[in-house]
């Protein structure tokens, strides 16, 4: 970490290939004597990943920087290029680069909000992206039709056979990848298990948690970015 550069006025595209630079030599130090044989690890961990969230930075008009923006944004695009270090999907990372797009965006930026939402999707598949897409498509449903019945009082739930009859289930998940898939966004966080005992329960229902309805929040664009893509 004393390898990165200082906080200071700067424009963040500039800060951000610092620190990438930085990431390198703490990363793959001494890769400029391996040659040709660090050119495609080069490529893919610190190149590409410096393009996404530059492109991010941009779209989201964020260029100067404040000494006290430049503090908090220095460890998150650590964190980002760890990420890609550590060889995570490019479609995690475009994910990563929104989240701390919007996070600069803040008033005051929230640095370990950000460093659990990249633990919580750390290595997540295409496919998973697209649970995640189909539960809030069927909990949005379920929250809608609310609205013309009013004397529903519980929290809107989804379950494995639930969604896998939903009417927005267009990959056809099956009712046991998606058991699985429940159960591991249940485990990151993002969704709260039902611990309640109903006699018409044959199965566990999960509820969306705070940190799924900001990462719907927060990373919304390159969600259905990624969601619209074929594995």
């Amino acid at each position: 970490m004393e390898n990165l550069p200082s906080p200071k006025k700067a424009e963040a595209a500039k800060l951000t290939i610092d620190i990438a630079s930085a990431a390198l030599g703490i990363f793959l130090p001494g890769a400029g004597a391996l040659g040709s044989i660090a050119n495609f690890a080069i490529d893919k961990y610190i190149h590409r990943p410096t393009k996404i969230l530059i492109e991010e930075l941009k779209s989201g008009n964020i260029d100067a920087l404040t000494d006290e923006k430049a503090a908090t944004f220095i460890p998150m695009a650590y964190k980002f290029f760890e990420a890609a270090k550590e060889g995570e999907y490019e479609h995690n990372l475009r994910v990563l680069a929104e989240l701390l797009k919007n996070e600069m965006q803040m008033d005051a930026p929230d640095v370990s909000a950000f460093a659990r939402m990249s633990r919580r999707i750390e290595g997540l598949t295409l496919n998973e992206l697209k649970v995640i897409a189909l539960i809030n498509a069927s909990l949005s449903t379920i929250s809608m039709a609310s609205t013309v019945a009013p004397t529903q009082t519980e929290r809107p739930y989804v379950s494995a056979y639930s969604l896998a009859k939903d009417p927005s289930n267009r990959e056809k998940f099956d009712h046991f990848m998606l058991q699985e898939s429940l159960s591991d966004l249940a485990g990151r966080g993002l969704l709260i298990v039902d611990g309640a005992t109903r006699a018409s329960k044959q199965e566990e229902y999960y509820f969306a948690s705070s940190s799924f309805v900001e990462l719907l929040e927060k990373a919304k664009n390159a969600l259905s970015k990624a969601t619209s893509q074929n594995e």
